[in-house]
C-alpha cells in the first residue's frame, strides 16, 4: 500500500508540474510576441523583486498541488465512474460552475481586513505576468484545492463523476489562470459587449483586480460580479484601449466616457440658408 501511494503521490508531482511548466511556457512565449506588446493592459514595468517571490510561491505551490492530487486520485480514484462523454461533459460543468462560486465567495473573504494577509502573496503583481498565476500562499492554495475537491465529493453523492471530466477541468483552470494573468488582451473590442463576453472574463478584467485590489472578484466568469456589484463601470473602456495599443500607463486610472457633445441651435442666417 505505501509503495503505491508513493507512485501516485510521485506521478502527481511530475504530471502537476509538467502540466503547470507547459502552462507557463505558452505564457511566457505569447507574451514576448509583437502582438502581446501592442495589447498590453497595464503598460508598466514589474515590482521590483516580483518574480523573485513569484517564483517561490510558485515552487510551494507545485509541491502542494502535487500532494494533494495525488492523495486525492488515491483515495477517490476506485469511487470514479467510468468513462462516458455525456458523464464527462456533466462532471467538467459541475466542476466549471460550482468552483466559480467558490472562487467568488472566498475571494472576497479574502480580501478582507482579518483574512488578506492569506492572500497579499497573490497580489506581491499590481502588474500580472504568467508566474503570478502560481503566486498563492499555502493556506490560501489549500482553500482553494480543498474548494475543488469538496466539490467533487460533493457531486459523487449525486451523479456520476469521471476522471475524465474533472481533470478536463484543472488543464482548463491552469492555461485559462496563465491567460488570465498575462496582462495582454487577447480578446476583441467585440467580445465584451456581446453575449459570450456579458458571461465569461478577459484577461483585462482580471489585470483591473490586481491594480485596483476590490472588485472584480471572479475568475473565469464576470456574472456573480455583475449580479453582486463589484465589476468595474470602465471595463470595456479600458478593454478597448488596451486593443487599441493604448493600455493605461497609471495603476489608479480610471476612465470615463467621452461625452457627446449636444448639437448647437441653428443660427438665424443657417436657418436661412437651410
Amino acid at each position: 500500500m505505501e509503495s503505491t501511494l508513493v507512485t501516485v503521490l510521485f506521478t502527481g508531482l511530475v504530471v502537476s508540474g509538467l502540466v503547470k511548466l507547459s502552462a507557463l511556457g505558452v505564457g511566457w512565449g505569447l507574451a514576448r510576441t509583437r502582438l502581446a506588446e501592442r495589447w498590453r493592459v497595464y503598460r508598466r514595468a514589474l515590482a521590483p523583486g516580483q518574480l523573485r517571490s513569484e517564483a517561490w510561491a510558485a515552487v510551494g505551490v507545485v509541491l502542494c498541488d502535487a500532494l494533494l492530487v495525488g492523495l486525492f486520485r488515491y483515495f477517490s480514484g476506485p469511487r470514479m465512474a467510468p468513462f462516458s462523454v455525456p458523464v464527462a461533459l456533466l462532471s467538467y460543468a459541475w466542476m466549471f460552475v460550482g468552483f466559480e462560486v467558490w472562487f467568488y465567495v472566498t475571494h472576497r473573504l479574502l480580501h478582507t481586513r482579518r483574512l488578506y494577509r492569506f492572500h497579499s502573496q497573490h497580489h506581491v503583481a499590481q502588474v500580472t505576468e504568467p508566474l503570478t498565476s502560481l503566486s498563492f500562499s499555502l493556506v490560501e492554495r489549500l482553500v482553494l484545492m480543498g474548494g475543488g475537491m469538496g466539490m467533487v465529493v460533493l457531486a459523487m453523492q449525486v451523479m456520476p463523476v469521471t476522471q475524465a471530466g474533472v481533470m478536463g477541468y484543472i488543464l482548463t483552470n491552469y492555461f485559462l489562470n496563465v491567460v488570465g494573468h498575462s496582462n495582454t488582451e487577447w480578446l476583441p473590442r467585440r467580445f465584451v459587449s456581446s453575449w459570450v463576453g456579458r458571461v465569461f472574463f478577459t484577461p483585462t478584467f482580471h489585470a483591473l483586480h490586481h491594480a485596483r485590489y476590490q472588485g472584480h472578484y471572479g475568475l473565469f466568469t464576470v456574472v456573480l460580479d455583475r449580479w453582486f456589484g463589484t465589476a468595474f463601470h470602465d471595463y470595456t473602456l479600458v478593454h478597448a484601449r488596451a486593443r487599441e495599443g493604448q493600455g493605461l500607463v497609471r495603476i489608479g486610472e480610471r476612465l470615463s466616457p467621452v461625452p457627446v457633445p449636444e448639437a448647437l441651435p441653428a443660427t438665424q442666417s443657417e436657418s436661412k440658408a437651410a
